[in-house]
């Protein structure tokens, strides 16, 4: 089986940004350049297929299917522009969502700020995290609506929401890893404390997902 159009226009997206070559990828896979030449464009009509598509996601360290994904890891859908699922998720901010991430029995519905659409297919616990704070910026500023999915796995790469136990407030960080060990990264280069170790204090609450955009 051949793979979409959209997922050859994101992987040639992400060699530009990794400012990886064809013969850099064939490389990594042990495969002859012309087996990738398709990600690249210089063969377009010939396509690639799902399973060499798979081993180039594995090499590049791309995660639950990112290379079918329209955006990458550090990218976000305008859900705006996304179906409706006829299910609401409460809008809350840093204090109101460690509640939710410690359950359900814990989170008064009046705590949140307003009800907002799903944009997409999320989990049983999903919630959108308001975001509070400069320690994102640019990418995130004060007031972002992020949609946060528990049900999604969190690897290194991805944005997240983690919750800390001492008073149960949440952030919205990206998680990095260097050896064995996991921190959460803020990536404004002028916020002071950039870079939290991932220790007992700290639980990851869930996934970001989708950025929301007010219209």
């Amino acid at each position: 089986m051949k793979i979409s159009d959209t997922r050859l226009q994101n992987f040639r997206r992400i060699l530009a940004e990794r400012k990886l070559r064809l013969t850099d990828v064939a490389d990594l896979l042990g495969k002859a350049p012309a087996q990738v030449s398709a990600f690249g464009g210089k063969n377009p009509t010939k396509g690639i297929g799902d399973q060499i598509a798979r081993e180039i996601e594995k090499a590049l360290s791309l995660h639950n299917g990112y290379l079918d994904m329209p955006y990458g890891l550090d990218e976000f859908n305008n859900a705006t522009v996304l179906s409706h699922t006829g299910r609401k998720l409460p809008v809350i901010g840093s204090i109101a969502a460690g509640a939710w991430c410690e359950s359900h029995n814990s989170f008064d519905p009046a705590d949140a700020e307003e009800w907002i659409d799903a944009p997409g297919p999320v989990g049983p616990r999903a919630f959108i995290l308001r975001v509070e704070g400069m320690s994102m910026e640019p990418k995130f500023v004060e007031g972002d609506k992020i949609v946060i999915d528990p049900s999604l796995e969190a690897l290194p790469g991805h944005f997240v929401a983690a919750k800390r136990t001492s008073d149960q407030a949440t952030t919205l960080k990206q998680l990095k890893q260097e050896g064995g060990e996991q921190y959460l990264f803020a990536i404004n280069p002028d916020w002071p404390e950039r870079i939290i170790r991932m220790t007992e204090e700290w639980t990851i609450c869930g996934r970001a997902r989708w950025k929301i955009s007010d219209l």
